[in-house]
This record gives C-alpha cells, sequence and structure tokens, in this order.
C-alpha cells in the first residue's frame, strides 16, 4: 500500500509511513486529538455566530456545519489510518509530487495563522484576569511556549491536550448552565434577538461552524490520526469529535455570548465570577491547538523542503512569531471564511480519490506518475471559484461538490488518467 517503512530518526515518521507496531492507544490518541478540539477558538466562532442569529438558527447552523465537517473528516481519518501517511505524503497522491507542495505549503502556513489566533487569544485572557501582563509580549512568548512543546513530539503534546478535557470540559459546561440560567433558561435562550444590524444569514453562519475546524479536518487531523491502529478507530474518533465535542464548543460559545455579551470563554467566565478557570481555559484551550498546528506545519514543510523535524518546527514557530508580532489575531473572522470557503475544495479531491481513483487502495509511493497533476488542482480551482460565486444556499457545499465532480471527470477520461493507470 505505501513504500517500504525506514527507521524514523525522530520519532514523528515524518518521511514514511507509521509502521503498524508504531500506532497509539486509543486513549492516547484522544489526549493528543483533544488539545486541537477543545479549543478557544472553537468557542470564539460559536460566540461570533451567537451575536448573529436567534438561537435555533444558530443551532440549525451548528448542526448543517458539523455534519459537513464530520463527513470530510471521516475521509481525510480513514485514508490517513489506511496508509500511515500525513496530509503532505497524501498530498502526491492527488496533486502529483509538485502540485502536493503547492497545496501543502498552503495549508501548512494557514496552520501557522491559527498558531498566531491562539496566541493572541491566550494572551489577551491572560492580560484580562492580570492586567500587569502587557499583551503585546505575552502574545510573543505564548508563541514561543507553543514551539517548544510541538518541537517535543507527539507524547509531551498528548499530555498536555490531555488537560485540556476536564478543563475546557467542566467549567466550558458549568459557564453553559449559568449562561442559560441567566437568562431565564431554554425559553430565554429561544426569545433572545440578536442586536439590529449585526445579524447575518444562514449561509454565512454554516460557513463560521465551518471555518472553526477546516483546515484541521484537512491537514492536522490526518497527522495525528495516522498513529491509529485500526481505520473504525480513525473514524470513531473524528465521528466523535465533529458530531459531540465540536458542536458542543460551538454551542458554549454561543450561550456565553448570549448571557454576557462577551465572544471569549474566559472573558465569559471571569464575568460569572470564575476568572480563575477563565485563565486555565485561556492557557490550554489555546496551547493545545497551537502546538499541534505547528506539529502538523513542520511535518508537510518537512516533506517540502527535507528538513528534520524538530529544526522545521522552529522555523515555523518564528515564523508564527512574526505573524503573531504583526497581531494577525485581529483577522480573526475574516480568516476562518476564507479558510471555509477554500479548503473543502482541497478535500472535495481526497474524497474523490478515496471514493474512486484509489478505491482499491493507494499505490506504493514509487509507483506514482505525475510530477504535477493538474487535474487535481483544476478540480480545487472550479471549487474555490463556486464558493465565492454568487449562487444560492451553501458556499460551502458548492465549494466541496464543484471540486469532486470535476475531479471524478477529469480522472475518468484520457489514457493517461491516475484512476486508469492504478487500477491493477
Amino acid at each position: 500500500m505505501t513504500e517500504k517503512v525506514k527507521t524514523s530518526s525522530d520519532g514523528q515518521f515524518a518521511s514514511q509511513a507509521v509502521p503498524m507496531d508504531k500506532r497509539m492507544k486509543t486513549v492516547t490518541l484522544f489526549g493528543s486529538l483533544s488539545g486541537f478540539v477543545f479549543m478557544t477558538t472553537s468557542l470564539q466562532a460559536g460566540a461570533g455566530m451567537g451575536f448573529a442569529a436567534d438561537f435555533m438558527t444558530v443551532i440549525k447552523a451548528i448542526a448543517v456545519g458539523c455534519i459537513f465537517l464530520a463527513a470530510l473528516a471521516c475521509v481525510m481519518a480513514a485514508a490517513a489510518s489506511k496508509t500511515g501517511l500525513t496530509f503532505g505524503q497524501l498530498c502526491a497522491y492527488a496533486y502529483g509530487k509538485i502540485g502536493s507542495k503547492i497545496v501543502g505549503f498552503f495549508i501548512a502556513f494557514s496552520l501557522l495563522g491559527w498558531t498566531a489566533v491562539d496566541a493572541g487569544l491566550m494572551a489577551s485572557a491572560i492580560n484580562a484576569i492580570v492586567p500587569a501582563l502587557p499583551y503585546f509580549p505575552l502574545s510573543l512568548v505564548c508563541c514561543v511556549l507553543f514551539t517548544l512543546t510541538a518541537a517535543f513530539g507527539m507524547k509531551v503534546m498528548s499530555k498536555l491536550g490531555s488537560l485540556c478535557v476536564p478543563i475546557i470540559g467542566i467549567f466550558g459546561l458549568v459557564s453553559m448552565i449559568l449562561g442559560a440560567r441567566s437568562v431565564g433558561g431554554m425559553e430565554g435562550l429561544l426569545a433572545y434577538v440578536p442586536l439590529p444590524g449585526s445579524q447575518v444569514k444562514f449561509g454565512a453562519l454554516v460557513g463560521m461552524a465551518i471555518g472553526s475546524w477546516i483546515g484541521c479536518a484537512c491537514s492536522l487531523l490526518p497527522d495525528f490520526i495516522r498513529f491509529a491502529k485500526s481505520t473504525k478507530v480513525a473514524v470513531g474518533l473524528s465521528l466523535l469529535f465533529m458530531l459531540v465535542i465540536n458542536p458542543l464548543m460551538l454551542i458554549i460559545g454561543a450561550i456565553g455570548a448570549i448571557a454576557t455579551s462577551k465572544g471569549d470563554l474566559p472573558y465569559v467566565l471571569a464575568a460569572q465570577g470564575l476568572a480563575i478557570p477563565g485563565l486555565l481555559i485561556g492557557i490550554f484551550g489555546n496551547w493545545g491547538p497551537a502546538q499541534g498546528n505547528e506539529y502538523s506545519c513542520a511535518l508537510t514543510w518537512g516533506n517540502i523542503f527535507k528538513l528534520e523535524h524538530k529544526k522545521m518546527t522552529f522555523i515555523c514557530g518564528a515564523i508564527a512569531l512574526i505573524l503573531t508580532a504583526f497581531n494577525f489575531f485581529a483577522y480573526f473572522g475574516s480568516f476562518i471564511i476564507f479558510l471555509s470557503n477554500c479548503v473543502p475544495a482541497i478535500i472535495g479531491v481526497f474524497v474523490a480519490d478515496f471514493l474512486y481513483t484509489y478505491r482499491k487502495g493507494y499505490p506504493p509511493a514509487e509507483r506514482l506518475q505525475f510530477n504535477f497533476d493538474w487535474r487535481g488542482l483544476a478540480a480545487v480551482a472550479v471549487g474555490i471559484a463556486l464558493a465565492f460565486a454568487p449562487l444560492p444556499g451553501i458556499s460551502q457545499i458548492w465549494c466541496v461538490v464543484g471540486a469532486i465532480v470535476v475531479r471524478l471527470v477529469l480522472s475518468a477520461i484520457g489514457k493517461n488518467s491516475p484512476a486508469k493507470i492504478y487500477a491493477a
């Protein structure tokens, strides 16, 4: 299925498949993944939705967005667990060896944008509770800490990620209960009406729900889930995170915004008299996903530039530090909308390949004959164009369906198409 496994020098298997005897226990993998699912960026996206629509509309948008994310995440998880390959390595099958570097570079860079956002969120939360610590230098320190833990790989990230589950899970639920009670329970939530001029269309709300996690579903998830012992475990964890935990994070954020008019859970908890839990969430709820972003970026860029994982991690950290210094956090809303309209097309190509082109299994890497597979890149271009076109309905669905259809058509025609070359 994949090329013969060589010994990994750093234990991260950045340039080859993860062998079955090095796969993780489900509990350990859950801890690693939890670090970037129990995160404050999803809570903040939920808060943005809470400010922009009535509560039932928010719930419907979350349901549509998370079902969409679950479908895409399951395909990425299945491909990664079956092959043991990273997102960057899988890209070679979809876009060719050179084309994969273009797509991989773009997605990996977007993860560093998330790292800068997390640095801003973490620094903002600490500054709100301890005003003596100034925001700007604090955000830079946070970014450095993310890089240090990411450099030590999965074991360290798993331990830190495991802290996110009880901290955000418990206090997030407490905040949700307190917030619901403060507005009169479910009746009060259903009666909530956003401020005039702040309402957005349903499609935009769905885009916010999708954008909160689409980058992770594309790149970060396969980089972690390749350590799963079976496809069943990989898909099961993806469904748990996408249909249970991520919707819960979005709902907690929305209720907090409705109850306190605050857009970030640490501030919500502080307004509810729970400043210390708010501080803990501000720290661990951003540290977990941020280190995962840098880890994944280092894997992808390490394959592109042929650098050892730890060295590449520090380079990624330096770039994230520059983005943090330029206050990339201020562009959070525009950033997730942009990703939600672009990344589904990239995953759409993987979906088409998984279900059709490579339905009998991915060929060994040495059999890859495309340095630049224009078919995959053409499908992405069409998908993105449809996402930004003034079409009715939800732009992300147009985006992914368009990419899938174009990839399927182009893969089926021509004697040199991937579907025919690797059919045996």
